[in-house]
């Protein structure tokens, strides 16, 4: 908290029953360090960090409430794919990374969006269909029937060993699919099992 403090000063650690979080003003500065401007911010942290996702809210409303500026209607803001924080969770997230990796970087994206008309690192569709994305982009994952095989497998705890046949019956799986399995593994089941049950229906429509 005190590089958080010091790093954004205009930040403030507050306490509310059995609820912390960070309240406050985020100055955004260009690569050359001219101002370009603040958004007021609340960033909730979970009873369960380091190991949750603190959950940030834009509490200025200088961001339209739609899809495509990725924030909720109720300012709650969508900082990158959710598997990819779930990720950083299961290590540990420290929240003055969070902040400089994540938070930052987002609410800077939204005002180049505003100048430029794109977001600068490109974006993930919204809602499962940016899911679908990341699968396919991130983890080299476009088989659905595939995707389902190795959900399901990860839900009742019976991925195969390294040295069996990958679920997709090429090779082993440290010479195949290994990465991406573990990969969902790290996330969490909750997740796992809002995939699957995304993933049969795209199959069964």
């Amino acid at each position: 908290l005190e590089k958080v403090l010091s790093t954004f000063p205009k930040l403030k650690f507050c306490k509310n029953k059995n609820l912390n979080f960070l309240k406050g003003e985020i100055d955004i500065f260009d690569s050359n360090g001219i101002y370009w401007d603040s958004f007021t911010i609340a960033i909730v942290i979970p009873k369960n960090y380091p190991n949750a996702v603190p959950g940030v809210i834009e509490l200025s409303k200088n961001i339209e409430r739609i899809d495509d500026r990725h924030i909720s209607e109720y300012g709650e803001c969508c900082l990158d794919i959710t598997h990819e924080l779930l990720y950083q969770a299961r290590s540990g997230i420290k929240i003055i990374d969070f902040i400089k990796n994540s938070v930052y970087p987002y609410f800077a994206n939204q005002l180049f969006f505003l100048s430029q008309g794109k977001y600068a690192n490109g974006e993930y569709a919204h809602h499962f269909n940016g899911v679908k994305q990341f699968y396919k982009e991130k983890l080299g994952l476009d088989d659905i029937p595939l995707i389902i095989k190795i959900l399901e497998l990860i839900i009742i705890n019976k991925v195969p060993s390294r040295n069996s046949i990958c679920p997709c019956g090429e090779k082993k799986i440290k010479y195949c699919h290994d990465s991406q399995i573990e990969f969902l593994k790290s996330v969490g089941k909750t997740q796992i099992k809002s995939d699957l049950m995304e993933f049969r229906k795209i199959l069964s429509s």
